[in-house]
């Protein structure tokens, strides 16, 4: 049985056509099109927002960024963004808009060089989300308290969103916190943005939320380093201290049309691997979770929130009730 979710580094709308899509002219985020996911006027508004932006959705040999004049591109961001965001979207307003971001194979070059990655090709989808959220701010947010989602080159995106422009005390003091799912994040990462904290336990709030996940069979990935910050998503606990699937309330997996095709309470256990910077999952179901072809064998990056879809859901609602205590 395959049971991997559709959506991780490279899969990938919104319906209206975009105001502008070449790779050097600014996006207007006051044109709704430039957003794939925006709260309907008439929605009731929820006292928290989610500011997401989805993972890589094109693999394109000849064209470097996503183009948004491609209506297949559009609706197969639309799903995957539904999908991954509708962990909060019961509970908080969602925001995602449309950044031009780097193709997969360009981003997995730049991902698996020899030396440390190299972020600078993904500078155009960086300072996209950079604008992005600057409009967000000064026209949707009203001064609610946000969540920050974000899944592979999505997390990095909002990562280096955050390292760039949360010197703003009302941005820390807002944030509930940042799911930066999906990258690593290293010690060398931060050294100019101590400012930046990562999440210790369930409910600390103004946090950094990360993690990627394995099989314990899982062969190299640029996804693992032994020195990337990592905490389990089932004890929230940074050890090594394994979490039991019991733990587990619930992996939730899609067909790519933002349909759920399977739910499974219990699915996985889950520990850290200080080796590795990762967390290894051992599924109850017998089943193929990752791409061996694309990412490497027991590298189950596609599933990275899916596995742990309740326990994420829970979670935003235990940081976000934190953030309301005097």
């Amino acid at each position: 049985m395959s049971l991997y979710a559709a959506g991780c580094l490279f899969l990938t709308a919104c319906s209206p056509k975009p105001a502008t899509d070449s790779a050097a002219a600014d996006i207007r985020y006051e044109n709704p099109a430039n957003w794939v996911l925006l709260p309907t006027e008439d929605q009731p508004r929820q006292p928290i927002d989610v500011f997401y932006v989805y993972p890589t959705v094109v693999a394109h040999h000849d064209r470097p960024l996503m183009s948004w004049t491609n209506e297949a591109t559009r609706d197969k961001t639309e799903n995957i963004s539904r999908q991954q965001s509708s962990i909060f979207s019961s509970v908080a307003n969602v925001y995602a808009p449309y950044c031009r971001q780097l193709e997969f194979y360009r981003a997995w070059e730049a991902l698996t060089g020899p030396d440390a990655p190299d972020y600078a090709p993904m500078n155009r989808g960086i300072l996209d989300v950079r604008e992005a959220f600057a409009f967000y701010m000064e026209h949707f947010n009203q001064g609610r308290p946000f969540i920050l989602l974000g899944h592979s080159q999505g997390a990095m995106d909002l990562f280096f969103l955050m390292k760039e422009d949360f010197d703003d005390p009302h941005l820390a003091t807002n944030l509930v916190a940042a799911y930066l799912i999906g990258m690593s994040i290293r010690p060398e990462d931060i050294q100019n943005a101590p400012r930046l904290r990562f999440a210790q336990g369930a409910d600390d709030t103004g946090v950094i939320v990360t993690y990627n996940t394995e099989l314990p069979d899982a062969t190299n990935s640029p996804f693992a380093n032994a020195a990337a910050f990592c905490i389990n998503p089932l004890n929230w606990s940074t050890s090594s201290v394994s979490a039991s699937r019991s733990l587990n309330l619930g992996a939730i997996f899609f067909d790519g049309q933002n349909q759920i095709t399977n739910e499974v309470p219990e699915f996985c256990s889950a520990r850290i691997d200080p080796a590795r910077g990762a967390v290894i999952v051992e599924p109850s179901i017998p089943g193929t979770y990752d791409a061996p072809d694309i990412l490497g064998t027991g590298v189950t990056h596609m599933n990275d929130i899916y596995f742990f879809y309740r326990n994420l859901q829970q979670n935003g609602q235990v940081r976000a009730a934190a953030m309301s205590k005097p």
